[in-house]
């Protein structure tokens, strides 16, 4: 960066969660409870948040694509993992229809990612 350059803000915690709560309200249409949907809109925000800070003092040359909340980063399976971890929390063994709301998925296609989830542990 030149001597004038500075470097971009990065959006803020708030901002995070506005477009991270609104995606997911757009996934399940409704369909789920205000406070279930706060709880994972506020798991994923707190996670991608402290994520960007670091990326960006890590990848400085990146810190642009560090400032907003890309809604591509929802679409991944660190974010599959923490959404489950939230629902079984929330609401125990009847996490999966939830699940399937936010993941965008059938009951179908869920039982099959959790499969081949449960698969990959039993890896290690």
């Amino acid at each position: 960066m030149g001597i004038f350059s500075k470097k971009p803000k990065m959006d803020s915690r708030q901002k995070f969660l506005e477009i991270i709560r609104k995606e997911y309200s757009n996934l399940t249409l409704d369909q789920i409870k205000e406070e279930l949907l706060d709880a994972v809109s506020i798991g994923v925000t707190d996670y991608y948040y402290k994520q960007y800070q670091r990326f960006r003092k890590q990848y400085p040359k990146s810190i642009k694509r560090y400032s907003s909340f890309h809604l591509k980063d929802l679409d991944h399976p660190t974010t599959h993992e923490l959404i489950i971890k939230i629902l079984k929390e929330k609401v125990g063994a009847e996490y999966k229809e939830p699940a399937t709301k936010f993941l965008n998925m059938t009951l179908d296609e869920f039982k099959d990612f959790e499969k081949k989830r449960e698969e990959f542990y039993n890896m290690f």
